[in-house]
Protein backbone atom coordinates (compact mmCIF):
# COMPACT_ATOMS: atom_id res chain seq x y z
CA UNK A 1 0.00 0.00 0.00
CA UNK A 2 1.39 3.41 -0.56
CA UNK A 3 2.05 5.22 2.42
CA UNK A 4 0.51 8.78 1.25
CA UNK A 5 -2.66 6.48 1.01
CA UNK A 6 -2.19 5.15 3.86
CA UNK A 7 -1.80 7.93 6.18
CA UNK A 8 -4.77 10.10 4.40
CA UNK A 9 -6.85 7.13 5.80
CA UNK A 10 -4.94 6.62 8.87
CA UNK A 11 -2.00 6.92 10.91
CA UNK A 12 0.82 4.04 10.34
CA UNK A 13 1.19 2.40 13.45
CA UNK A 14 4.53 2.61 15.26
CA UNK A 15 5.14 0.49 18.94
CA UNK A 16 8.49 1.29 20.42
CA UNK A 17 9.57 -1.83 23.02
CA UNK A 18 11.99 -0.18 25.02
CA UNK A 19 12.56 0.32 28.71
CA UNK A 20 13.76 3.42 29.08
CA UNK A 21 10.94 6.12 28.70
CA UNK A 22 13.60 8.96 27.97
CA UNK A 23 14.53 6.42 24.55
CA UNK A 24 11.34 6.40 23.96
CA UNK A 25 10.25 9.54 23.66
CA UNK A 26 13.71 10.86 21.72
CA UNK A 27 12.66 7.91 18.93
CA UNK A 28 9.56 9.95 18.90
CA UNK A 29 10.85 13.14 18.21
CA UNK A 30 13.40 11.64 15.80
CA UNK A 31 10.24 10.16 13.54
CA UNK A 32 8.15 13.31 13.93
CA UNK A 33 6.63 14.80 10.85
CA UNK A 34 5.86 11.73 8.89
CA UNK A 35 2.38 11.71 10.50
CA UNK A 36 3.18 8.15 12.85
CA UNK A 37 0.94 7.04 15.34
CA UNK A 38 3.57 5.69 18.26
CA UNK A 39 2.50 3.15 20.72
CA UNK A 40 4.73 2.09 23.34
CA UNK A 41 6.05 -1.02 25.96
CA UNK A 42 8.21 -1.51 28.63
CA UNK A 43 9.46 -4.89 27.86
CA UNK A 44 8.60 -8.01 25.49
CA UNK A 45 5.78 -9.15 27.55
CA UNK A 46 3.45 -5.72 26.97
CA UNK A 47 5.07 -5.05 23.92
CA UNK A 48 3.90 -8.87 22.23
CA UNK A 49 0.79 -7.93 24.15
CA UNK A 50 -0.16 -4.52 22.15
CA UNK A 51 1.47 -5.96 18.99
CA UNK A 52 -1.24 -8.43 18.57
CA UNK A 53 -4.10 -5.99 19.62
CA UNK A 54 -2.67 -3.38 17.45
CA UNK A 55 -1.55 -4.49 14.47
CA UNK A 56 1.91 -1.85 14.11
CA UNK A 57 3.57 -0.91 10.75
CA UNK A 58 6.42 -1.08 12.52
CA UNK A 59 8.25 -2.71 15.96
CA UNK A 60 11.05 -1.16 17.00
CA UNK A 61 12.90 -2.68 20.20
CA UNK A 62 15.39 -2.59 22.43
CA UNK A 63 17.42 -5.55 22.92
CA UNK A 64 18.07 -6.00 26.63
CA UNK A 65 15.01 -5.38 28.68
CA UNK A 66 13.40 -7.40 31.90
CA UNK A 67 10.54 -9.57 31.25
CA UNK A 68 11.12 -10.85 27.71
CA UNK A 69 14.03 -9.30 25.84
CA UNK A 70 14.08 -7.88 22.50
CA UNK A 71 15.61 -11.09 20.71
CA UNK A 72 12.74 -13.35 22.39
CA UNK A 73 9.69 -10.71 21.24
CA UNK A 74 11.47 -10.57 18.11
CA UNK A 75 11.20 -14.69 17.19
CA UNK A 76 7.49 -14.79 18.57
CA UNK A 77 6.44 -11.94 16.36
CA UNK A 78 8.17 -13.74 14.09
CA UNK A 79 6.45 -16.89 14.80
CA UNK A 80 2.77 -15.37 15.42
CA UNK A 81 1.11 -15.45 11.68
CA UNK A 82 -0.75 -12.11 11.97
CA UNK A 83 2.50 -10.67 12.97
CA UNK A 84 5.38 -12.43 10.64
CA UNK A 85 5.57 -10.42 8.47
CA UNK A 86 5.96 -7.11 10.24
CA UNK A 87 9.36 -4.92 9.89
CA UNK A 88 11.00 -5.11 13.32
CA UNK A 89 13.70 -2.94 14.20
CA UNK A 90 16.55 -3.92 17.11
CA UNK A 91 18.13 -1.40 19.22
CA UNK A 92 20.96 -2.15 21.46
CA UNK A 93 23.72 -1.23 23.48
CA UNK A 94 25.51 -4.31 22.23
CA UNK A 95 28.44 -4.19 20.26
CA UNK A 96 29.56 -7.84 19.53
CA UNK A 97 28.81 -9.75 16.39
CA UNK A 98 27.39 -12.25 17.97
CA UNK A 99 24.48 -10.39 18.94
CA UNK A 100 23.82 -9.03 15.82
CA UNK A 101 24.13 -12.32 14.27
CA UNK A 102 21.26 -13.37 16.77
CA UNK A 103 19.27 -10.69 15.93
CA UNK A 104 19.40 -11.93 12.26
CA UNK A 105 18.60 -15.13 13.18
CA UNK A 106 15.60 -14.41 15.31
CA UNK A 107 14.27 -12.26 12.11
CA UNK A 108 15.25 -8.42 12.99
CA UNK A 109 14.79 -6.28 9.59
CA UNK A 110 16.89 -3.94 11.01
CA UNK A 111 19.45 -3.67 13.90
CA UNK A 112 21.18 0.26 15.21
CA UNK A 113 23.26 0.31 17.52
CA UNK A 114 22.81 2.89 20.68
CA UNK A 115 23.39 5.80 20.77
CA UNK A 116 21.34 5.77 17.51
CA UNK A 117 22.22 7.64 14.60
CA UNK A 118 19.36 10.21 13.72
CA UNK A 119 19.86 9.82 10.18
CA UNK A 120 20.06 5.57 10.24
CA UNK A 121 17.17 5.84 12.09
CA UNK A 122 15.31 7.66 10.01
CA UNK A 123 17.03 5.87 6.40
CA UNK A 124 15.32 2.87 7.55
CA UNK A 125 12.27 3.30 9.07
CA UNK A 126 11.63 5.60 5.85
CA UNK A 127 12.65 2.43 3.89
CA UNK A 128 10.74 -0.49 6.37
CA UNK A 129 7.52 1.77 5.73
CA UNK A 130 7.56 2.64 2.39
CA UNK A 131 7.67 6.16 2.74
CA UNK A 132 9.25 8.53 0.05
CA UNK A 133 12.08 10.30 -0.05
CA UNK A 134 10.46 14.33 0.32
CA UNK A 135 10.12 13.04 4.05
CA UNK A 136 12.54 14.33 6.40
Amino acid sequence: MNANVATSRQALKVLIVEDTKTITNLLQVYLMGWGLEFFDAPNGVVGLSKARELKPDLIISDVQMPEMDGFSLCAAVRADSQLHATPFMMLTSLKDEASRQKGNLVGASAFLNKPVSVDDLRSKVRVMLNLPATNR
